[in-house]
């Protein structure tokens, strides 16, 4: 029995999943010690050895999300929050 497809499943025609850039483009936008996720195939083919990432939309917008903190050493205000009751 041959299972059919749900609408709306899948890649839409025309879509595509993958961008081409430049490495001067990716520099710009990119710290030097910003992780950056390829495909296997590709690291193999060009000679670079990474950590194993399963690339599921879980693990990929926690990584998109990142959010980096710094402590500054300037003067701390003081915040007040005021209760109000509805």
């Amino acid at each position: 029995m041959k299972k059919t497809r749900k609408v709306g499943s899948g890649r839409t025609k025309g879509a595509t999943s993958f961008v081409t850039v430049t490495l001067n483009q990716l520099n710009e936008v990119l710290k030097p010690q910003a992780t950056v996720i390829i495909s296997r195939r590709f690291a193999e083919n060009v000679g670079i050895t990474g950590r194993a990432f399963s690339a599921t939309t879980k693990n990929i917008e926690s990584h998109a999300c990142q959010i980096e903190m710094n402590k500054s050493e300037e003067t701390q205000e003081a915040v007040t929050i005021a209760k109000t009751e509805w």
